[in-house]
């Protein structure tokens, strides 16, 4: 059982080839959603990368570039979304639509956090608007292209 628990995750090993698959990564220029866009990319799939600042969106891109996308060569593309105003999540949504016939994969990562002391009505309303209320908007939009296709 110690076993099970003490594998480590190799993405060269564990991601098997993604090629022709078309995915979402919202908050995919940082952390932990930047990490998921490369180890896709790499995998050989055709990743949006969805954020809603364009420079720091492409300074990622860039920086995935340098690093390299690996030999199946993937493809990473900027999707503007914003999350803090559903109206704008689902544009996003309809934007991709407009682009894609098909979405295998949605990666729901974005989120806001508070910092200690600033929570506030204003800010409580901030973060349900983020994390909750605009992924909802977003995915409920982009729910029936994928269960037609993924």
């Amino acid at each position: 059982m110690g076993g099970l628990f003490s594998k480590r995750f190799n993405p060269a090993m564990d991601v098997p080839d993604l090629s022709g698959k078309v995915m979402i990564v919202t908050g995919g220029n940082a952390g932990i959603g930047l990490a998921t866009v490369r180890h896709l990319a790499r995998s050989g799939a055709k990743v949006y990368l969805g954020a809603r600042n364009e420079e720091k969106a492409k300074a990622a891109i860039e920086k995935l570039k340098q690093e390299g996308l690996g030999p199946k060569n993937g493809e990473v593309i900027w999707l503007k979304l914003d999350l803090s105003d559903p109206k704008k999540a689902k544009e996003a949504a309809l934007e991709f639509l407009e682009k894609e016939k098909k979405l295998d994969v949605l990666v729901n990562n974005a989120a806001m956090t508070l910092e200690p002391y600033t929570k506030t009505h204003y800010d409580i309303q901030d973060v349900m608007v983020i994390n909750v209320l605009s992924p909802i908007v977003f995915t409920n939009t982009l729910l029936p292209l994928m269960k037609e296709t993924a």
